[in-house]
């Protein structure tokens, strides 16, 4: 059986990624008395801001062609894969938010969750990359994909210099 699938729905799961992201961070920074901890979430907040407004151009953008059927998956391969990506990332698990939020006891719980965050969502932009044609947004995408590399590269020094100060 051929299945089809499209640019709109894949963007759609983008940009619920990055809405529970920024409720995470926000959570995260309102739940913290150190002030530092709470400016350095906050601007993590505003990162996931910038990606929903992302997402949102691009679907947006797209020509009714892109919310109706279009990419062509005769084995299910690549929307299988796409699905249980989504559906495995950190904050589409778990839907409670704020209740993943308060789970975290300690700056470095949060950093922890934070850095699974930003793999999970690398993951799913890379599948969510190979599926998106060129006019849909695929370069994009890819820089979508090198930010939020950086954004692991950054909570993985914060967290080691927290540790240190610890």
């Amino acid at each position: 059986m051929s299945i089809f699938f499209n640019a709109d729905e894949i963007f759609q799961m983008g940009l619920q990624i990055e809405v529970n992201g920024k409720e995470f961070y926000e959570a995260i920074a309102k739940k913290s008395s150190d002030g530092s901890v709470q400016q350095f979430f906050a601007d993590l907040a505003k990162w996931e801001s910038e990606h929903i407004w992302f997402f949102t151009r691009l679907r947006e953008s797209l020509p009714d062609s892109a919310r109706r059927g279009s990419a062509f998956d005769p084995g299910q391969e690549l929307l299988t894969y796409l699905q249980a990506t989504a559906n495995s990332h950190v904050f589409i698990k778990n839907q409670n938010i704020h209740e993943l939020a308060s789970r975290c006891n300690t700056v470095t719980d949060a950093l922890d969750l934070a850095m699974a965050f930003e793999k999970d969502s690398v993951v799913f932009y890379t599948m969510m990359r190979k599926v998106t044609p060129e006019e849909f947004g695929k370069k994009e995408i890819d820089r979508l994909i090198d930010e939020e590399i950086g954004h692991i590269a950054m909570l993985h020094q914060k967290k080691k210099d927290w540790e240190k100060r610890s």
